[in-house]
C-alpha cells in the first residue's frame, strides 16, 4: 500500500472519529462546536489533498481506461453531492443549529461519509495503488 493510501486511510479513520465524537458531545458545549470546525476543516483539507494527489493520477490512466473512466465521472457527481450536503450541514452547525436537528443530520452525514470513504478505498486507492506500482 502506497505511503499516500495509508495517509488517506488515517485521514478518514480520524475525519469519522471526530464526527462521531462531535455526535456525542453535541454542539450545545464548547468542546462540541470547537471538534465541529476541526472536523470541517479536516474534511476540506483531505478533499483538497485527494484533489491534488489522487484524482490527476486516477484521470490521466482513465485516458487509456473507458471503465475506469466511467467510474471516476460517477464517483465526482457523487463527490458534489456529498460535497454540497455536508458543506450546508457544517454551515449550518457550526454558527448555530439546533440540538434536536443536529442528532439527526450528524448521523446522516456520518452514514454518507462513512459509505463514500468505503467507496474509495475499495476502488479508487486500490486502483491507484496499482497504478503507481
Amino acid at each position: 500500500m502506497s505511503k499516500l493510501v495509508q495517509e488517506f486511510l488515517q485521514e478518514h479513520a480520524h475525519i469519522t472519529d471526530t464526527l462521531l465524537n462531535v455526535q456525542r458531545i453535541g454542539i450545545h458545549t464548547e468542546q462540541g462546536r470547537k471538534l465541529l470546525i476541526l472536523a470541517k476543516e479536516e474534511l476540506l483539507a483531505h478533499l483538497a489533498k485527494e484533489d491534488a494527489n489522487l484524482y490527476p493520477i486516477l484521470w490521466k490512466a482513465a485516458e487509456t481506461d473507458e471503465k475506469l473512466k466511467s467510474t471516476l465521472e460517477k464517483y465526482a457527481k457523487d463527490m458534489d453531492q456529498i460535497s454540497a450536503s455536508a458543506l450546508a450541514f457544517f454551515e449550518k452547525y457550526c454558527s448555530h443549529g439546533d440540538e434536536e436537528g443536529f442528532e439527526k443530520d450528524c448521523k446522516g452525514l456520518i452514514r454518507v461519509l462513512c459509505k463514500r470513504i468505503g467507496n474509495e478505498e475499495a476502488v479508487l486507492y486500490k486502483k491507484y495503488d496499482s497504478i503507481m506500482r
